[in-house]
């Protein structure tokens, strides 16, 4: 109990001075007391355990050094990558090759292979679709009826049934439709 509760106050005063104090200090004199404060633990670390240091290998001793190297290697890292902001150079960037879209001739699935040579052969009997898109087009223009000439078209449709024999009498002609 003796230790617990000096632990406890050493454990609030440090939270005090990380809430108040801290916020209060400038970047640089934050940074300096971080490398203080690392720079003092190693040292305590150290000397509280030397002779189990010296009864280590030669490589183990080298882990001492791992934190302050590791912190040297961010230093440089961040010196570089803050540099790079004001050189004003620009990254290269690789032209991306073109892609291609593989067609079904060149499947080598029998499945697809079968269908595209039922397509190619639908469209060698009826043409290709944009030729008979034109000729629906063609077509649905041909067969308006105009409206202006209604009652000379029905003067033309009698006298074109007297000359027709083989139409009936209410017959739509030709001419009316605007077929030529």
């Amino acid at each position: 109990m003796e230790l617990f509760l000096p632990s406890i106050l050493i454990f609030l005063l440090a939270m005090i001075v990380v809430m108040v104090l801290i916020p209060q200090f400038s970047p640089i004199i934050i940074v300096s007391l971080a490398i203080a404060l690392l720079v003092g633990g190693m040292y305590n670390h150290f000397s509280m355990f030397i002779n189990e240091y010296r009864q280590s290998t030669w490589q183990n001793t080298l882990l001492l050094f791992a934190p302050g190297i590791f912190i040297i290697a961010i230093f440089i890292y961040l010196f570089f990558a803050i540099g790079s902001f004001f050189t004003g150079g620009k990254v290269p960037v690789p032209v991306m090759p073109e892609m291609s879209n593989p067609s079904a001739d060149s499947a080598t699935n029998s499945i697809t292979s079968s269908i595209n040579n039922t397509m190619n052969a639908t469209n060698s009997l009826f043409g290709s679709t944009e030729n008979n898109s034109k000729k629906a087009n063609n077509t649905v223009g041909r067969l308006k009826r105009p409206v202006n000439n209604a009652k000379n078209n029905s003067n033309n449709s009698k006298n074109n049934n007297s000359k027709n024999n083989n139409s009936p009498p209410n017959a739509i002609t030709r001419s009316q439709l605007g077929i030529v």
